[in-house]
């Protein structure tokens, strides 16, 4: 493991102490439209916040010589987008459903998307051939819908 995955392990826990304190003030009730909107952004949130911090690291070493070129897509950020739009989605048509929420739901809700977010942080999905596959740190992976 890496500094800088022992240090994202060591703070998930802190963010459900965080949440914990701070879940008295959060709604008793929320709808499944808004909750899945709120997961998805906080997924979305941690691969961003990740992702700064890998840019920041690359930028004190040397680059490396000829980056790979893929179609491929971050697993975590396809995940994410998907429920950002399906959250709006439902909040639009109003076909969410009422969730009852206490300070423990909202804690394991959140602890369940950090560690999710952290287990597939090195997953990439490419379209020709399909296949999901694992690429570390792949801020080298650039974007493409064609090769």
């Amino acid at each position: 493991m890496t500094r800088g995955e022992i240090l994202e392990l060591g703070l998930i826990p802190l963010a459900g102490a965080a949440l914990w304190l701070s879940a008295p003030a959060l709604p008793s009730r929320t709808d499944f439209g808004t909750l899945l909107l709120l997961a998805s952004s906080l997924f979305l949130a941690q691969g961003l916040i990740r992702d700064l911090c890998l840019l920041a690291e690359a930028k004190r070493h040397l680059p490396e010589p000829g980056s790979r070129v893929s179609p491929c897509m971050c697993l975590e950020s396809a995940i994410g987008l998907t429920g950002v739009l399906s959250g709006l989605a439902l909040l639009g048509v109003g076909l969410s459903g009422r969730i009852a929420m206490t300070p423990g739901r909202w804690t394991f809700a959140a602890l369940a998307v950090l560690l999710t977010g952290f287990a597939l942080k090195d997953f990439v999905f490419e379209w020709s051939p399909w296949r999901i596959r694992r690429e570390k740190n792949h801020l080298n992976v650039i974007f493409r819908w064609k090769r």
